[in-house]
């Protein structure tokens, strides 16, 4: 084999190597940013009940706080339930 085809091979080989370790790392990314916080890690005092002061101190992947704990907490008393927080269910990202 001549120099040039082993310098093209070994090109060829590591672009391909490259895009298999971006690939896996945006996999990896978009498992992470889907990943929903359990109803106990948000709960920080533990008390059987989500408060806005609790909720609001997560970060959230969109829209604002009060908007987004107003729309949990079904029965508008204040605090989200862990019923609530179970029966709620994120909007779905629009697939590309």
């Amino acid at each position: 084999m001549s120099n040039y085809v082993k310098l093209t091979l070994a090109i060829m080989l590591s672009i391909s190597l490259t895009s298999l370790v971006h690939a896996r790392n945006a996999e990896h990314d978009n498992n992470r940013q889907h990943q929903r916080p359990t109803f106990e890690s948000i709960d920080t005092n533990a008390d059987g009940e989500i408060d806005f002061e609790e909720f609001s101190a997560h970060k959230i992947p969109h829209g604002d706080h009060q908007t987004i704990f107003d729309t949990i907490d079904t029965n508008s008393n204040g605090v989200i339930s862990n019923e609530e927080f179970t029966n709620h269910k994120p909007p779905q990202r629009k697939q590309r």
